[in-house]
């Protein structure tokens, strides 16, 4: 049976909008979905990707958590595309801050000036995504994309401190597992990590600093052990 929570914060300047309609379900079986959103603020969307059309949100067991808080800035937004497969698990937040990959409460730090952006497009089995991206006041939101199409991937994202970071994150193999932060006040850290391939991945990224980083990795690894990768860039 299907649980859908929504809650909305009538103090906001603006409206925020969720753009769900029941007919944009197709293929969806309702089995064991529980999709919670909070949005607190103003000038927050969570929407269908608008791009796009046909079945999306299809699987199994999957848990769905986006919260969105914006109290001074440009739009929040979060695209739905496909969440298709089975025991997905997707939490997601913007302008709210979680403290681990495992943590289910988001907390607000006091000061957010929204303008992120991220899409969401889990397809396969046992897929597990944290992610959130928060500001410190300045409009300069932060941007993530997603593309996942494989199975047993834990996947934690985050973007936080003032300045436009970007993470495009497409992967089609199984097994990963992924650590991707970008923090600090860079006016831009961009990271573009592609990873194919049918064996276990570990990468760990992490871009810091007050100067400008920049990262793009293409992988392909098919060795018995697997592959792992660690990269550090900034102090």
């Amino acid at each position: 049976m299907a649980t859908v929570l929504l809650l909305l914060s009538p103090l906001g300047k603006a409206d925020n909008l969720i753009e769900l309609d029941q007919g944009s379900f197709q293929g969806h079986t309702g089995d064991n979905l529980n999709l919670q959103i909070t949005q607190m603020g103003a000038d927050n969307i969570i929407r269908k990707y608008q791009n796009q059309y046909g079945s999306w949100i299809t699987g199994d067991d999957v848990s769905i958590h986006l919260e969105q808080m914006n109290d001074s800035g440009t739009d929040n937004i979060i695209d739905i595309w496909h969440i298709e497969g089975d025991d997905n698990q997707v939490r997601w937040g913007q302008g709210v801050q979680l403290s681990n990959s495992t943590d289910t409460t988001f907390s607000f730090d006091g000061t957010e000036g929204g303008g992120h952006y991220a899409r969401i497009d889990i397809h396969g089995d046992n897929n597990k995504l944290s992610g959130y991206q928060t500001n410190q006041g300045s409009t300069t939101g932060h941007i993530f994309t997603s593309l996942i199409f494989s199975d047993n991937n834990d996947i934690w994202i985050k973007q936080l401190g003032n300045g436009q970071k970007e993470i495009n994150l497409v992967t089609t193999a199984d097994g990963n597992d992924i650590s991707l932060v970008q923090k600090g006040s860079g006016g831009e850290h961009t990271a573009n990590i592609n990873l194919y391939g049918a064996y276990p991945t570990t990468l760990n990224l992490t871009q810091q600093s007050s100067t400008d980083q920049s990262y793009t990795l293409t992988q392909n690894c098919i060795t018995v052990g697997g592959c792992s990768v660690s990269v550090i860039q900034g102090d």
